[in-house]
Parts: structure tokens; C-alpha cells; sequence
């Protein structure tokens, strides 16, 4: 976070901390540093932009000395500060100090690096890209993060006609780009569907950075793109909100789900992908259960039914015969285990898309009277009130039992 942006934050953090308090003076002081000439930290103009409680804008200016120390003394506090300094043609970032109510230390330290520029950006790399995909409103959101690295000891910047140092291409058909404060940030341009990355790039892992998001047409559910790489790319993470949806992104690794606010992310992720990858994307809803014909329910129906009293009526036929074994208790209530397993058996035919939700509905009200009748038969006169009817139960198709409540599989991240 640089320029603007970045003050905007300091000082909206600022307002939030500081309250109505008697002033006082605050220091701020420090000492700007350069990597390989000593001397060009003398005499630079370092600047403090301020804010108070009652939202007053502050400003002051000195110049450091000849060993790069500064000192800005009587600052108004309670109040938020940003430090930066002026070095030939850039303005670099130096820190944020908040001085608030109460606080009896009100001299904060912040040191600057001042850098020469270049335009060699042959080493400056895109480490990280992100795609976060998800639903609204019958629209789909794409929101995209970079991370550019510099391994340099110089701010990068392509001159005027040069070609940019980096470029970032947007999804086909996209909307209106939106950024967190109203405007791109300064040395990116979009053309033509990609962003086009010119500097200042500062040293570092996290040189430059920068978020969009943006809509993108969809004449129906499905969301069918292309995420291409004009410029090589060291991880590439794509997140798609999972609402019961089927995600296919080409040769990128699935990956475990990742969970935002209670969002749920069908993730995949790509490593050291070269300039000119084109990931096709396609995400769409997972279709509804097809529909099974009459005679095979019916089939269907007949076979667990069939399953089902065997397995309920056989441990009490040989419980009357004689004691019962520990292999198999009364008291553990076979009746309701085989209707369990039966009920098991039904989801999986229903997530596997063999049989309609109405088919389901009936079959598993056909197993839980069956299971009950030959029961009573069983018993005949010792018979007591039926077991109550069994909790709803689903089946994730990777065999984990999951409550009527549960959205997702807990085991596999699955929608249910």
C-alpha cells in the first residue's frame, strides 16, 4: 500500500482512535537511508501529513541533515500521521505513527529508504495472482489480486514508449473495473482487456500490489472464460464460491476448500506457469437428480424392500430360538440399523443421480413402513410402540454421513 491509498487508511484509522482530548505535542523523528550512496540522504525533503480528532488536516515540512536524520517537533496529538519522503522525482513511503488520548510516550521513530530508479525490469517478477469468482445477483463477480516482486535495489520504472514491465490480462467480456478508492493505482493502465503494470515497482517481495474486480457477461448460469497469462506467473490461486456447482479449471490442482466469512471456495492452484498459459475456466450448477423410470423404482423399491426384512426379520426369527449373542444384542435394535444401511444405500442412488428427488421422498417412506410392519409381525404380542421415525439423514458421495443442517460435507468439502 503506497501514495494515497495508503494515507487514506492511516488517517481514517486515526479518526477511529483518536477522541476529544486536550492537545499536546508529539515528536516524530528518524533517518532516511540510501542502499549504496551515503550522501544522497542529506538534504531531502521529508513531509507529515496529519489528521487530528476534529479532523483537521496537518501538514509539515523539514529537510534532513546531513548524516539523513529528521525531527519533526511540536506535532498537534491526539492525532494519526504518514511520513514519506521526496527523492528526485518519486515520492517514497516511510510509515504511519497514531498518537492517541491518553498515551504518555508521543515520540514515535520511523526510518526511510530512498532508492535510485531503473528501467531494467528483467528481474522484477509476477509472484502471485489471485482469482476470487463468485455469484450475486445473478452476476458473476471476479475480483483479481497481484503481487509483483523486485529483487533489485532500484525502483523500477519503464520509461515513456517502452513496453510495460509487466502485464496482467482480465477476463474476456469483462464489465467496468472497480478499485478500492475510486482509481487505478499510479503506473497501471488498462488496454484493450489487460493491465498494463509501468512502475514505480519499490525493492522487495511486495514491490507492487494491486486489486480489481469487475463483473463479467453470462448469458446463463455458467460461467465459461479464459484466464490467460501474458507474462509468466509464480502461483496462481483460483477460489470460486461453492453453491452446488461443478468447477472445471484445466490443469490447475484442485485443492482443499477454503472457507471466508462462512463462504465456502472450491480452490485450485497453479505453480511456475510460463508467459502465454491460457487456463480455461468453466463453472456451472450442478444439474438436478435425473428422472428414473416407473419400472425400475419399482425394481428398486422391491430389492431394498426385500433387503430390508430379510435383515430386520432374521435376528428376531433366531432370537426366538434361543438366547440372544453377543454378535447380535436385542437392545441394539436391528430393525433400525438395517433401515439405516437401506436409507444409506437410497441416498447414494439419489446422489448419483439414479433416482429424482420424489422418487427418493417415496422409496425411503416405503423402507421405513416396511422395516416398521415387520417388526410388529415379529413380536406379535410383545411388541411395544414403534421406533419413532429415524432423523433425515444425506450421504456425501465420499461415504461420510452428514446432518439435515450441513450445507457442505465436513470431510471432503463437498456441497450437499
Amino acid at each position: 500500500m503506497s501514495g494515497r491509498p495508503r494515507l487514506a487508511f492511516v488517517l481514517a484509522l486515526g479518526v477511529a482512535l483518536v477522541a476529544v482530548a486536550p492537545a499536546r505535542a508529539a515528536v516524530i523523528e528518524g533517518r532516511v537511508t540510501h542502499p549504496s550512496k551515503p550522501d544522497a540522504a542529506a538534504g531531502v525533503l521529508v513531509t507529515a501529513i496529519g489528521i487530528d480528532e476534529k479532523e483537521n488536516t496537518i501538514q509539515r515540512e523539514t529537510r534532513t541533515g546531513k548524516d539523513g536524520s529528521y525531527r519533526f517537533a511540536d506535532l498537534p496529538a491526539p492525532a494519526a500521521y504518514l511520513v514519506r519522503v521526496r527523492y528526485g522525482e518519486l515520492v517514497f513511503p516511510g510509515g504511519s505513527a497514531v498518537f492517541r488520548p491518553g498515551e504518555p510516550e508521543l515520540t514515535q521513530k520511523i526510518d526511510l529508504q530512498i532508492y535510485e530508479t531503473s528501467s531494467d525490469g528483467s528481474r522484477v517478477r509476477l509472484t502471485s495472482m489471485q482469482w476470487v469468482i463468485a455469484r450475486h445477483a445473478g452476476e458473476w463477480r471476479v475480483q483479481q489480486h497481484a503481487v509483483i516482486a523486485n529483487p533489485d535495489p532500484a525502483v523500477i520504472v519503464a520509461p515513456p514508449g517502452a513496453p510495460p514491465l509487466l502485464r496482467i490480462a482480465l477476463a474476456p467480456k469483462h464489465g467496468e473495473v472497480e478499485t478500492a478508492f475510486g482509481r487505478l493505482p499510479e503506473g497501471v493502465v488498462i488496454q484493450n482487456g489487460v493491465a498494463e503494470i509501468r512502475g514505480p515497482i519499490l525493492p522487495g517481495d511486495q514491490g507492487f500490489s494491486f486489486q480489481i474486480g469487475y463483473d463479467v457477461e453470462s448469458p446463463d448460469a455458467e460461467l465459461a472464460t479464459v484466464i490467460a497469462l501474458p507474462d509468466a506467473v509464480d502461483q496462481l490461486g483460483v477460489y470460486v464460491q461453492d453453491f452446488g456447482i461443478e468447477v472445471d479449471a484445466g490443469p490447475l490442482h484442485p485443492a482443499r476448500p477454503a472457507r471466508e466469512s462462512d463462504v465456502i471456495y472450491q480452490a485450485f492452484l497453479g505453480f511456475e506457469l510460463p508467459a502465454g498459459t491460457e487456463v480455461p475456466l468453466r463453472v456451472r450448477a450442478l444439474p438436478p437428480a435425473s428422472q428414473v423410470p416407473q419400472g425400475v423404482v419399482g425394481l428398486i423399491a422391491a430389492v431394498l424392500a426385500g433387503g430390508l426384512l430379510f435383515f430386520v426379520a432374521g435376528p428376531l426369527v433366531f432370537a426366538r430360538r434361543g438366547p440372544p449373542t453377543a454378535a447380535a444384542p436385542l437392545e441394539e435394535s436391528p430393525a433400525k440399523a438395517a433401515l439405516a444401511a437401506a436409507l444409506h444405500d437410497l441416498e447414494h442412488d439419489f446422489e448419483t443421480g439414479k433416482l429424482s428427488p420424489d422418487d427418493r421422498d417415496r422409496l425411503r417412506e416405503d423402507l421405513r413402513r416396511e422395516a416398521v410392519g415387520a417388526l410388529a409381525r415379529e413380536l406379535g404380542p410383545f411388541a411395544t410402540t414403534p421406533a419413532a421415525e429415524p432423523t433425515a439423514e444425506r450421504s456425501c458421495s465420499c461415504g461420510r454421513i452428514a446432518s439435515a443442517e450441513d450445507r457442505f460435507c465436513a470431510s471432503c468439502g463437498k456441497a450437499l
